[in-house]
């Protein structure tokens, strides 16, 4: 090689060996800074779900009036929007549900079946709420809402969730119960965790003193029912990001003597899913976010670490082939060329 292409090699095998050891770095220390950034719930969330379903209902301004009444296969419909409100920072976001389910065949307020506006403020990474500020429901539209510390999870799972047992808040009982994992399956291509909650039926605190004629029993003595609720929940949750892409519910409340009383009054039995069009939104969130994750955290760095080392690699070849002694040199060593030629 002649001598003047030797510090272009040199030069060149500094500036490899410098981008090197600058991948190498930022490979090492990317996934520690990409959690930081992307294994956060955003601090800007906006997020509306439909669920449909048909009801067993009970008429309860019919039953105020004497009659009992209760309508079956009720088409109802439930809209959810859950936004990001204020207290939120760098480790808390405080989240706001607001659901309203309401019956298709009829309209106005006497289409609500119930609503009510949840809050609670969660650690961003882990999703669970934190114990300040203190959450809060609302159940009644003109009244203030009711402070109500808040336990387990309720909007999505950690993230990388894993196939365990997880507490999952229940907003009627306002307290938590366990969502167990029970299978591995798939949604739209995309793959997810199945977590089930079940709730046998307990009392809800809520006692009814009526004739019993109004109960659709014989004779006027008044009869005494108490309220109770049980649900089962399955959770398909993606578990790079934790989002939860579908949720299907029964939902029972009755009315009996007892929790396992031959003989009940049904105040609403109904099984919502969210809607194919909700479904199909929720895997795009969801998929958009596991990408994100994924890249900033496996990806790309690995892909970084590769084209370092292979730069290092480069660069130690040519420093060691620029100062490696070629052919030519051989022949003017120790100032002898002269003679060598003379023979």
């Amino acid at each position: 090689m002649s001598p003047n292409l030797r510090p272009s090699r040199r030069r060149a095998a500094c500036v490899a060996i410098a981008a090197a050891g600058f991948l190498l770095t930022m490979s090492a220390l990317a996934p520690t800074y990409a959690k930081g950034q992307l294994v956060k719930i955003p601090l800007s969330i906006d997020a509306a779900t439909v669920s449909t379903g048909t009801a067993v209902l009970l008429d309860a301004a019919a039953l105020a009036k004497g009659k009992l009444v209760v309508d079956s296969s009720v088409p109802i419909t439930v809209q959810q929007r859950v936004t990001a409100e204020d207290p939120s920072g760098s480790d808390v976001v405080t989240l706001q549900s607001a659901v309203q389910m309401v019956r298709d065949d009829r309209a106005g307020s006497a289409a609500i079946v119930n609503a009510s506006i949840d809050r609670s403020t969660v650690d961003r990474i882990s999703a669970m709420p934190v114990e300040e500020p203190t959450g809060s429901i609302q159940t009644v539209m003109d009244k203030p809402s009711e402070i109500v510390a808040h336990e387990g999870l309720q909007f999505k799972f950690p993230f990388d969730t894993q196939k365990r047992t997880y507490p999952y808040f229940d907003s009627t009982l306002r307290d938590s119960y366990d969502a167990n994992f029970i299978a591995e399956g798939e949604i739209e291509g995309v793959d997810v965790y199945k977590f089930r909650q079940e709730i046998s039926p307990v009392e809800i605190g809520t006692e009814i003193t009526l004739p019993a004629s109004n109960w659709g029993k014989p004779g006027t003595s008044p009869v005494t029912l108490k309220r109770f609720y049980g649900i089962t929940r399955e959770l398909s949750v993606e578990p790079t990001s934790g989002a939860i892409i579908q949720v299907q519910q029964h939902y029972r409340q009755y009315f009996a003597t007892s929790a396992s009383a031959p003989e009940t009054i049904t105040i609403i039995d109904v099984a919502p899913k969210l809607d194919s069009q909700t479904q199909h939104e929720q895997i795009e969130r969801a998929v958009m976010y596991r990408d994100q994750i994924r890249w900033g955290t496996d990806y790309g760095p690995a892909i970084g670490g590769s084209v370092g080392l292979l730069l290092l690699l480069g660069g130690i070849y040519l420093g060691w082939t620029s100062t490696r002694p070629g052919p030519q040199s051989l022949i003017v060593q120790n100032g002898k060329s002269g003679d060598l030629v003379a023979r």
